[in-house]
């Protein structure tokens, strides 16, 4: 009886299937739209504030952009449990180019600043309560790194910051410091942390600014770098 029911009343019960899906498609539209709305007032909102941040990182002609367009399949959205936007981040760097995907431009430098523009800009907002930055001075030096070490003093107002550098200028800037060696033991590599009183911090920084052999002229450069602030 129940097989003959379903049978007998499966366009009535398509029918209602229909509306349904009509019902739920019609939501799910006005949700994509309302949150294409907010990512579009807040992409215009990052965009200016990380284009802004770059300038500062002595990328002064640089357009950023986030670009947020629906993601249309046959007329109608690519729903997914994110909305239905494609999002992209657009860059140029030099006078007269147009923005295009970031990673078809950008190099490893450039890529390095605008993470940390990023950061900087949504610190505040993303609840993160350690940032780790891994040779963020790649491709960049002098007063650019100094900049950057000003930028990631500014994020630790807000966060721990953990930064492995061999920029002199960022690492001056740093509250503390630690020295990563690695060594063979038993035949084996193994890695210490240590951290550094205020001669090793000395030593350490006078020895990236310097080389193999550090002088007493690298070394009051260092110490002017760390407590002449």
């Amino acid at each position: 009886a129940n097989k003959l029911k379903k049978l007998t009343e499966s366009d009535e019960a398509i029918s209602e299937l229909e509306k349904l899906i009509e019902t739920l498609t019609a939501k799910a539209t006005a949700d994509a739209d309302s949150l294409r709305e907010s990512r579009v007032k807040a992409a215009k909102t990052i965009s200016d504030e990380v284009t802004s941040t770059l300038r500062y990182l002595d990328m002064p002609k640089v357009k950023f952009f986030i670009q947020v367009i629906p993601d249309v399949m046959k007329s109608e959205y690519n729903f997914t449990s994110n909305g239905a936007d494609s999002v992209d981040i657009l860059l140029s760097v030099n006078p007269g180019e147009e923005p295009v995907t970031i990673s078809k431009v950008a190099s490893g430098g450039e890529l390095s600043r605008v993470m940390l523009a990023l950061r900087s800009c949504l610190n505040k907002k993303s609840g993160a309560e350690t940032v780790i930055f891994d040779e963020i001075d790649a491709g960049v030096s002098g007063s650019t790194s100094e900049r950057i070490g000003h930028l990631l003093k500014k994020i630790a107002a807000n966060s721990q910051v953990i930064a492995i550098t061999h920029s002199p200028q960022i690492a001056a800037l740093a509250d503390h410091h630690f020295l990563i060696k690695k060594t063979e033991i038993n035949g084996r590599a193994e890695s210490s942390v240590t951290l550094l009183d205020d001669e090793a911090r000395i030593e350490e920084i006078a020895r990236i600014i310097g080389g193999i052999d550090v002088t007493d002229k690298q070394r009051a450069a260092a110490r002017e770098m760390l407590f002449a602030k």
